[in-house]
C-alpha cells in the first residue's frame, strides 16, 4: 500500500515540536519506516517532529530527520532501529532502575 494522509494525525504540539500518530493496517513497519513514505506529507512534517507510528506487523516510535521538497526520512527510535548510545563504564554509579546516574554536564558519575 501506501501513505494515506487521513491516518496521520497531530496529537500534541509544543515548542516548535510535533508529536504525530500514524496508523497504517495494511503497511508492515518496514515499509511505513523506509525511505520515502512520507513524501507526501512533506508540508506537514519538520525536521525532529516525533512519529508514533502502528503498522499492520509492530509499532515504533521515530523521528523526522529530514523532511523537505527532496523527500521525507524518519529514524526509528525503538529496539533494532535505535542508535547505540555510549558504553557505560564498568565503575559508573547506577541508579535502582540500573540506569547509570548522570553528572549535570551529562558525564557518567564513576565510583572510586
Amino acid at each position: 500500500m501506501a501513505f494515506v494522509p487521513v491516518n496521520l494525525a497531530v496529537l500534541s504540539y509544543a515548542a516548535g515540536c510535533t508529536l504525530w500518530n500514524y496508523s497504517s493496517a495494511e503497511d508492515t513497519l518496514s515499509a511505513v519506516l523506509a525511505p520515502g513514505y512520507f513524501d507526501w506529507a512533506q508540508a506537514r512534517l519538520r525536521r525532529d517532529d516525533v512519529v508514533l507510528i502502528s503498522a499492520r506487523d509492530g509499532a515504533a516510535i521515530a523521528f523526522v530527520s529530514a523532511a523537505s521538497p527532496a523527500g521525507v526520512s524518519l529514524l526509528s527510535l525503538t529496539s533494532e532501529h535505535a542508535p547505540e548510545g555510549p558504553a557505560v563504564p564498568a565503575n559508573a554509579v547506577l541508579a535502582e532502575s540500573g540506569l547509570a546516574i548522570l553528572a549535570e554536564s551529562g558525564a557518567f558519575i564513576l565510583a572510586d
